[in-house]
């Protein structure tokens, strides 16, 4: 092991052991007791925890279903088999601290299991990721004026939203307009010049004009799909609300709808920004405590829904591994493999 890696494995063991600490924190702060009190009014009802996430999954694979272009192959995927190597792969996000993309080599590998060649695989990885990014930023926005309005600031502070929802536009089009501009083949001709003797670079900077190709014509050429796309993301986004109010329900809290949507949007952003921690550990929950004590929600309320979303993300995780598991995925090294002709927009 490098000495690079040594550092790396360190920084992980220590942002994992600080997520624990500050959970542990928690449970000692708002208690045990209580926090299994609410568990227990769940009851019999407890399975219908996992049911507004399936409406997620299949919602979010969807979404990437349409930012695979004009591939015959992609297209005779069922929403099962795309929301299974969807799954496979957010298992990995969430489980290891690799700011969100290392299940993304994942999926292209899964795809590629099915017959979709990895030029048409990774760009729809990356168009996915930028829906689903573009979704989250849109689902923030929105509830961010109802989050003003509960803390009565809303009618003093309309120049915030102003300012999040000019820099929210801003970001979406820098990231849109970097892929548009051939951004992957930019990315491997950087690698190439700093490692003119590695040889495999050629071939990938052929490969990456392909991806360019797909970017560009799934943004200019028809919006359409990523439009598609990012509506679905956006969906799953808001069925998360629907998951809040569900659970707060269930343990036993009355909570408004409005409520419910304060702290899944506000809670995104919370997670966002504990990248270096694996599944935010910890840090969500905390957030999720403090977002419910400020709407005047007991906290060990917050502290319980935090654990049941932990719960049910647990059961997905399994499921994403199983399938893993069964596809026998290794970080193989990869063939050249003949790439799609140019994507059509789907008919119908």
């Amino acid at each position: 092991m490098t000495a690079e890696q040594k550092k790396s494995r360190v920084l992980q063991l220590g942002a994992a052991l600080l997520g624990l600490s500050l959970l542990g924190i928690l449970f000692w702060k708002v208690g045990i007791a209580e926090v299994a009190q609410h568990l227990y009014h769940i009851g019999w009802l407890a399975p219908l925890v996992l049911i507004p996430q399936s409406f997620v999954a299949l919602f979010d694979a969807k979404g990437w279903g349409y930012t695979m272009g004009g591939s015959a192959t992609a297209r005779q995927l069922s929403l099962l088999q795309l929301s299974l190597t969807r799954l496979a792969g957010e298992a990995i996000n969430n489980l290891t601290p690799t700011a969100n993309v290392g299940g993304e080599a994942v999926k292209v590998y899964l795809l590629r299991q099915h017959g979709v060649t990895s030029d048409v695989g990774t760009a729809s990885v990356v168009a996915a990721k930028t829906a689903l990014t573009v979704s989250q930023v849109a689902f923030i926005v929105l509830g961010l004026p109802f989050f003003l309005y509960r803390l009565d600031i809303g009618y003093h502070a309309w120049w915030i939203f102003g300012a999040v929802l000019v820099m929210a536009y801003g970001f979406v089009m820098v990231l849109v307009r970097w892929q548009q501009r051939g951004l992957v083949e930019k990315c491997v001709g950087w690698l190439r010049r700093r490692f003119p003797g590695w040889s495999r670079l050629a071939h990938w900077q052929e490969r990456a004009q392909h991806i360019d190709t797909h970017l560009f014509h799934l943004y200019d050429g028809d919006a359409r799909d990523f439009i598609a796309a990012s509506l679905y993301h956006f969906l799953g986004w808001a069925v998360g609300a629907v998951e809040v109010y569900v659970f707060l329900i269930l343990i036993g809290v009355p909570v408004s709808w409005m409520d419910a949507l304060i702290i899944e949007t506000m809670i995104q952003p919370v997670t966002a920004a504990a990248l270096i921690i694996p599944g935010a550990l910890g840090v969500r929950e905390a957030g999720g405590v403090f977002l419910c004590r400020l709407l005047g929600i007991e906290e060990s309320a917050g502290l319980t829904l935090m654990l049941l979303k932990r719960a049910r993300e647990a059961v997905y995780n399994s499921v994403g591994l199983l399938v893993l598991a069964r596809a026998g995925y290794a970080f193989f090294p990869e063939t050249p493999s003949r790439p799609d002709p140019q994507p059509t927009r789907r008919p119908g």
